[in-house]
């Protein structure tokens, strides 16, 4: 990482945690954070409607009925390769959704790089924001797209709008932006760590397309979990240690399968080359995954990481928790925790390890 973007990189994000008035973060309220819907004319590219019905199902039979409060992340509209018009006219009932959670105060917009014109044109309807600073007991809670961290996407942002709509739509090339790009994405992802990390603070962004729990990626977390569970294992009674097997058996299966999966491009090593991990950094992921979705999810003190899919496509994950998954009543969908851990402990790790 050279000096130059490093420098910009943190007095960017210095600036943008200053400028947001912090709030405190309601213990009885419940919270979710989705990004990435890239929502686009319902056209073959676009990228929102792979797994629309999944994500206006969860919406409108999960969130919504249990008073959730909504946090869109940023790149909500795909305004780099389609008019907002044409957007609104096609995804009109999720709009209907998201006006649901407004009436009641419950809508948060962020900005990311796609959606960025709603702020430069200070479209009232949106009430689009920058970013979200919550308090908890003394401890800062710094919600925010991503891009910001970038020194390359804050100078060419108008150069990528105009590749994204006069290149990339014509061709039908998707949205994944830097989430195939394994060195901008991990250049992101250890500015922002450097950041939070030194301020102590713990940082949920999007952008990457790429979900982050406690600032592990998916091997990480299961290569976590199984070092975690060995070292309880001789203190169990033996029917605990039978679950201990049985669940580490279908971690060795899930790690296995990740490292032979060619779409997947997870690094053997931690990302941040840090010898004692902060669990500074977490991302929600996107809504355009193949099988499903993930999102954050904040409730009585603890953070959850949770993977919405549709069984029709995938079966794996109604087995990969022993406590089942929730569905949507008479719908294929599904909601299953794939990681979670009190807001206290993970403070706590920040304090001692930062």
């Amino acid at each position: 990482m050279s000096r130059k973007k490093e420098q910009f990189s943190y007095e960017n994000l210095q600036r943008l945690f200053d400028a947001t008035e912090p709030q405190p973060l309601d213990p009885e309220r419940r919270y979710v954070i989705f990004s990435d819907l890239h929502m686009g004319n319902g056209g073959r590219a676009d990228d929102f409607a792979h797994n629309s019905a999944l994500f206006n199902a969860a919406l409108s039979g999960y969130y919504l009925p249990r008073e959730y409060e909504l946090i869109l992340n940023g790149d909500v509209e795909e305004l780099a390769k389609f008019h907002l018009p044409a957007i609104l006219r096609r995804w009109s009932d999720t709009y209907h959704l998201f006006d649901c959670f407004q009436e009641r105060g419950a809508l948060h917009r962020l900005v990311g790089n796609h959606d960025l014109k709603l702020m430069e044109n200070h479209d009232e309807r949106f009430n689009i924001r920058e970013a979200i600073r919550f308090t908890y007991k003394n401890n800062t809670l710094f919600i925010f797209h991503g891009h910001q961290s970038s020194l390359f996407y804050s100078k060419n942002i108008r150069w990528i709008d105009m590749v994204l709509r006069y290149v990339a739509n014509p061709l039908r090339i998707r949205s994944y932006t830097i989430s195939h790009d394994s060195q901008q994405r991990f250049a992101m992802e250890r500015r922002i760590y450097d950041f939070a990390s030194s301020k102590k603070i713990l940082s949920i962004v999007a952008h990457t397309h790429r979900p982050l729990f406690e600032s592990m990626n998916k091997s990480d977390s299961i290569k976590f979990e199984i070092e975690t569970l060995c070292r309880s294992y001789s203190d169990v009674e033996i029917e605990r240690q039978q679950e201990i097997e049985q669940r580490i058996a279908v971690l060795k299966a899930d790690l296995t399968a990740l490292i032979e999966d060619p779409e997947h491009e997870e690094q053997e090593e931690s990302l941040y080359n840090a010898n004692l991990l902060v669990p500074c950094i977490f991302n929600s992921g996107c809504v355009l995954g193949k099988h499903g979705m993930t999102c954050l999810e904040i409730e009585n003190g603890e953070m959850r990481l949770v993977y919405w899919f549709d069984s029709r496509r995938s079966k794996k994950y109604l087995r990969y928790r022993r406590f089942g998954t929730d569905q949507i009543e008479g719908q294929p969908f599904h909601r299953v925790v794939l990681k979670r851990d009190t807001l206290d402990y993970i403070f706590s790790r920040i304090r001692l390890l930062a």
